[in-house]
């Protein structure tokens, strides 16, 4: 028997203790990670895959879908639920405060946004390299997500794991900046190898912050005033200035 109307908004919903559209995208995840792990073979079509460039797959470049399922698998069990776990705190926390000062349905559409656009840019980088490349996950979009939080309520304070207390800005800077040093700590290969296996997680952030579009045409005024003021006093040093206005004649009084 389906599940009536009032049961399905407590599962999407988590019990109430999220918005629709951030329980339905956890409910998502935790069923593509139960059935990648029953299902063999289910997994690969879900993740993100660019096949070797000698492979005769250049096929899977052209499976859409993949743009927006790659991070609902979270690989195998038990490491799978673990990440789902804790992952799914996060996409909770951020999700319900997003929505709430956007809308359920913008917060979907941002979710979409950065999926599709990290997970193609991923695609396009290996496939100009010709190398193989598969992903599946969530915290690329957690951590753009994170980003996204922080750009968006700069003054709220947080609590870093319960230690280093911060404001939204400093803990979007803090991912923003340690994403890629913690790619070239623990990454494997060289540090291009190492940059490359986050290609996820980088392209995400970079596209959760193009998407907020206040910021980047914000910042892209502050340059070009920040140019022109340089431009001003580079001329006043080169130059210099004229006047035509004449000192008053003399008086003389008798």
């Amino acid at each position: 028997m389906a599940p009536g109307p009032d049961r399905l908004q407590q599962v999407l919903t988590l019990g109430g203790r999220a918005p629709r559209m951030v329980g339905g995208l956890l409910v998502a995840m935790a069923a593509a990670t139960l059935a990648g792990a029953a299902v063999p073979g289910l997994s690969q079509l879900l993740v993100l895959r660019v096949p070797p460039a000698d492979a005769g797959g250049w096929i899977e470049l052209l499976e859409a879908w993949r743009l927006l399922t790659w991070p609902l698998v979270q690989g195998g069990l038990p490491g799978g639920l673990l990440d789902l776990l804790f992952g799914g705190l996060m996409l909770v926390w951020l999700g319900a405060q997003l929505s709430f000062a956007w809308s359920e349905r913008r917060f979907a559409s941002r979710v979409a946004i950065i999926s599709a656009g990290a997970g193609l840019l991923t695609v396009l980088l290996f496939s100009a390299l010709g190398l193989p490349f598969a992903y599946g996950g969530l915290w690329p979009l957690t951590m753009a997500l994170l980003v996204t939080w922080g750009l968006v309520f700069p003054g709220q304070r947080v609590s870093w794991f319960g230690v280093l207390d911060m404001s939204g800005a400093t803990v979007a800077k803090v991912v923003a900046i340690g994403t890629p040093l913690w790619a070239l700590a623990v990454g494997p290969g060289g540090p291009t190898g190492r940059l490359l296996a986050y290609a996820p997680h980088l392209f995400a952030i970079l596209v959760a912050w193009l998407a907020l579009a206040d910021g980047p045409r914000r910042r892209w005024y502050r340059l070009k005033s920040w140019w022109a003021q340089r431009r001003l006093a580079s001329a006043r040093k080169r130059f210099k200035v004229i006047t035509t206005e004449r000192p008053p004649p003399k008086q003389w009084m008798n």
